[in-house]
């Protein structure tokens, strides 16, 4: 009994530790991007970065966290934080069909839809204050399906601190 207090000091300095680490790095464990470690730049988005984004409360959303896509996490309505890439911001065109996804009349590689997945939004749509969040991965659940995203669910940019295959 005399080393309680002790584990109790190791298992709060943990929790401390681990907190201060998720403050400044995320784990990829999907297929989206490479596996690995990105750290939190916490910096201005711009086209082309990838960032950490809490999802939205829709019902596309909701059908990726049932069926897998999204995991449960600390966002708002407890959805788990997304990994994606900008490729779409604020006055950009962007055209959806379940071919693919154009941006400025230029098509996005891999970004065809699968067809059992319900999507959010069809045809053309302007950006404001909103931006496009997509995966090189062609099985990627992203704004192909649940379309563009407010500026403010964006939590940060990411870069890639340590991956693998």
């Amino acid at each position: 009994m005399a080393n309680l207090p002790l584990l109790s000091s190791y298992a709060i300095l943990l929790l401390v530790l681990a907190q201060i680490l998720a403050s400044f790095f995320v784990v990829n464990t999907t297929k989206s991007f490479p596996l690995g470690i990105y750290m939190k730049t916490h910096g201005k988005v711009h086209q082309g970065d990838l960032v950490l984004v809490c999802p939205e409360d829709n019902e596309v959303n909701r059908y990726g966290r049932s069926h897998g896509f999204i995991s449960y996490g600390v966002c708002p309505n407890r959805y788990g934080y997304l990994i994606k890439r900008v490729v779409g911001m604020d006055g950009d065109c962007v055209v959806f069909s379940d071919e693919d996804v154009q941006v400025n009349g230029q098509f996005l590689k891999n970004s065809a839809r699968q067809k059992t997945i319900p999507v959010r939004i069809d045809g053309r749509v302007e950006l404001h204050n909103e931006v496009l969040l997509m995966s090189e991965h062609p099985l990627s659940f992203d704004s192909r399906y649940f379309g563009p995203v407010s500026a403010e669910a964006i939590c940060t940019p990411l870069k890639p601190l340590i991956t693998w295959e």
